[in-house]
């Protein structure tokens, strides 16, 4: 197993602010996709990107 990364307060920032863009892009792509088999990939890929997202929202534990 691995640990956790080691990333500072600004880092963990950029990252949510990464999967946020990514998160509000995805709705789109998926709805000009044309291709079924493409277009269940981007579903999966919004609903991982949304899970990473509460993750890194919830509280940790001291």
């Amino acid at each position: 197993m691995y640990e956790e990364p080691k990333l500072s307060e600004a880092e963990w920032e950029l990252v949510t602010e990464l999967l946020e863009c990514e998160r509000s892009e995805l709705p789109v792509e998926i709805h000009h996709t044309h291709n079924s088999s493409v277009r269940v990939e981007l579903q999966q890929r919004m609903e991982m990107v949304r899970q990473l997202l509460d993750r890194l929202q919830m509280p940790t534990a001291v």
